[in-house]
């Protein structure tokens, strides 16, 4: 019985074994080719993959976009660094990325690739979050599909980057490496296969390392949101070191091609998801799958200019956003996709942070010793907000800063710029500016000394010429912890009735917030809604009913409001604060905790 038993035993796990293959073989027959490049033109398609311009990180080149450092040839995207003078710098390469073209979220990607050798190159294939929805790097992720340090021949690094594990933030990235002795001689495919619940690395159709999703939140795992891809030859830094005499130039990084692999479920719509009131001619998209159909629907003010029955359309808008919706049909059933679109007369994109920091750049100087953040405690009219922590004056006040780009000022026409914010001390500075984009020309300002309660500061300005525009956020004046929400650029030339994106919503009912930070020492920050204008009554009482302290007691418009409790007068305990307004009543409890 006891050799039955056995035999049973080994008969399960079998069955076991193939049921997981079979698991994973129907997954992977049921992924389509929903995107690829083979480079079998004569040139780089510039309507997939842009060049990113300039130096990066602690390398030591300079990344260009002249056919010099990449081109197409023979089947092969070749991108090549060169030992040269150029703009300062003693070397030059390429970076390409599809960032403004396609992501994807899950699949299979994979790219043939072959490496250089020789030491001080670092080749990447890569990948980078298309929305930064949970912040700026680390915080919303990167994957690295392929790294490969010449300066240490034969490692293939594949490597997850984020909040909870990064350098940056003071812990150690998640990877794994596999030997490959003839990276630099021949060809591999290294790829992720990425799900809902893991990301596995492999080369050619080896995995060699897994990483699992523990559902701890964006901390640990940010990819649950669109990445695109990015290769790229890097020369120098601190992983590699600079090139010594045996290195070879011009050092080649080849790619046969890259591939994307979906399930139908898993195709999404790229394109604009912010455009202006009657924008002309907006492009979107979703894979073109052999043998699929499509079927698009747009917003009732909106028209499809071209394109219905294919895989991409070209959208005229009215003056009202909504969804972007395709019905892909293939032979294994329909699938429909929406994507949400905003129409407003602001100038700048994403203007309350509910897309995390898209569209926004963050730089901060080493000396500020700081980080940036996005909030979810303290906010004007939505959800987030971007908080700034600036431990030391760096060199100069725009050394630390928040900015957007992407907007063309029009000559003669006036502007107002607007932003609300607060410190979390009263006294903090800041500028709020809008600047020619290219060569710096200040066209427009305001100074503004914060409090610690939200507050809307503005200025306007006639822009003097055709520009492209930067909205910058200059806030290296003194150690201080920002909060920045709500930014407005309009031309006020244009009247469309149509909001900025960032208008003050009106609550449905009377609702009393729970201070935050509860318990506090020594203040906290008391919400409150009204749903039309009322006489609000907002008091403290202590745990015997006693007044302690009156923090409203007038009439306020309709809207969300937020006052600030400073109890570093009283001693640790429990309290009470009330609001009354408009026959609505409500009590509730907050805690001071030395």
């Amino acid at each position: 019985m006891k050799h039955q038993h056995t035999a049973h035993l080994v008969l399960l796990i079998l069955v076991a074994a193939v049921l997981v293959v079979r698991a994973d073989t129907l997954v992977a027959q049921n992924r389509l080719l929903v995107w690829s490049d083979e480079f079998a033109g004569s040139s780089i398609d510039l309507s997939q993959w842009q060049f990113g311009i300039g130096s990066t990180n602690d390398n030591i080149h300079y990344y260009t976009g002249r056919i010099e450092n990449a081109q197409v040839s023979g089947g092969l995207l070749q991108i090549i660094a060169r030992k040269e003078s150029y703009l300062g710098y003693g070397y030059t390469s390429a970076l390409l990325q599809t960032r403004n073209a396609v992501s994807w979220r899950y699949g299979r990607i994979e790219a043939r690739i072959k490496v250089p050798g020789t030491p001080g190159f670092v080749p990447a294939f890569w990948m980078l979050p298309a929305e930064s929805m949970y912040g700026w790097w680390p915080y919303s992720g990167e994957i690295d599909i392929l790294e490969y340090p010449t300066t240490f021949p034969g490692t293939i690094y594949g490597t997850l980057h984020a909040q909870a594990y990064s350098y940056f933030t003071g812990t150690t990235p998640l990877g794994g490496t596999a030997q490959v002795a003839d990276a630099e001689t021949a060809f591999h495919v290294y790829a992720v296969e990425w799900t809902p619940e893991q990301i596995d690395f492999f080369v050619d159709q080896n995995k060699y390392f897994t990483v699992t999703n523990p559902h701890t939140g964006y901390q640990s795992w940010p990819f649950d949101q669109p990445f695109y891809v990015i290769l790229n030859l890097a020369v120098g830094g601190g992983w590699v070191g600079a090139p010594t005499p045996s290195t070879i130039f011009p050092a080649t990084l080849e790619v046969d091609y890259v591939r994307v692999y979906q399930t139908l479920d898993d195709i999404g719509i790229t394109g604009k998801d912010y455009v202006q009131v009657s924008a002309q001619g907006v492009r979107y998209a979703v894979p073109q799958v052999a043998g699929a159909t499509y079927a698009w629907t747009v917003p009732a003010t909106a028209q499809i200019a071209a394109g219905q029955n294919t895989s991409t359309i070209t959208v005229n808008w009215g003056n009202s956003g909504g969804d972007v919706s395709a019905l892909t049909s293939t032979a294994s059933g329909p699938t429909t996709s929406h994507y949400p679109v905003e129409v407003s007369n602001n100038l700048l994109s994403n203007p309350g942070f509910e897309k995390g920091v898209k569209y926004w750049n963050g730089a901060m100087s080493p000396l500020a010793k700081g980080s940036f953040a996005l909030d979810t405690s303290t906010a004007t009219h939505s959800g987030h907000s971007v908080k700034t922590t600036v431990n030391a004056t760096p060199a100069n006040p725009w050394d630390t800063q928040i900015s957007q780009q992407g907007f063309t000022l029009q000559a003669g026409k006036q502007y107002e710029g607007r932003l609300w914010a607060k410190s979390a001390v009263s006294g903090a500075q800041l500028h709020v500016s809008v600047i020619n984009a290219v060569n710096y020309a200040l066209y427009g300002t305001v100074s503004c000394t914060l409090t610690d309660i939200w507050k809307e500061y503005s200025f306007r300005f006639t822009a003097p010429q055709n520009a492209a525009g930067s909205f910058t956020v200059d806030l290296g004046f003194q150690p201080a912890v920002y909060y920045c929400d709500d930014a407005v650029l309009v031309n006020l030339d244009t009247q469309t009735g149509i909001g900025t994106g960032n208008e003050v919503r009106i609550p449905q009912r009377y609702f009393l917030g729970q201070n935050y930070p509860n318990p506090f020492n020594p203040s906290t920050a008391i919400t409150y809604e009204l749903p039309k204008a009322s006489h609000v009554n907002l008091t403290v009482y202590d745990m015997l009913g006693r007044e302690v302290s009156v923090l409203v007691n007038e009439s306020r418009e309709a809207g969300v409001h937020e006052v600030k409790f400073d109890g570093s007068e009283l001693a640790s305990g429990v309290y009470f604060y009330r609001l009354q307004a408009g026959g609505f009543v409500q009590a509730k409890k907050l805690m001071i905790l030395r």
